[in-house]
């Protein structure tokens, strides 16, 4: 898990970064990434993704993990957004999102 002081702590920070952030986008994510020192990250995974919360979770838990290896020595603030497209909380939903991740050159 990634420390408290490494995700965006204001609405208002979110919502000035979002219009200024340069988006990278793949088949289930929106990544928006931006130079920043100390590294940020925060994921949002929308209702429409999945209905239960406990599978939302361990999606955002999953993605902080895998972006927090990639991205804590470059200097970034990144956002990773989840498009609503369905998933089930499942190995192969798991391996498509970590894949997605791995594919992307921030």
């Amino acid at each position: 898990m990634i420390p408290k002081s490494s995700k965006f702590p204001t609405r208002v920070q979110f919502l000035s970064f979002r219009a200024r952030a340069e988006q990278l986008i793949t088949p289930h994510l929106r990544v928006m990434v931006e130079p920043h020192t100390p590294t940020r990250i925060s994921v949002i995974v929308p209702v429409k993704v999945n209905k239960r919360a406990v599978a939302r979770n361990g999606f955002k838990r999953l993605v902080y993990d895998a972006a927090w290896k990639q991205l804590a020595s470059k200097n970034l603030d990144c956002i990773i957004v989840f498009k609503p497209i369905s998933l089930l909380k499942s190995k192969l939903s798991t391996d498509l999102i970590l894949a997605e991740l791995a594919s992307l050159h921030v």
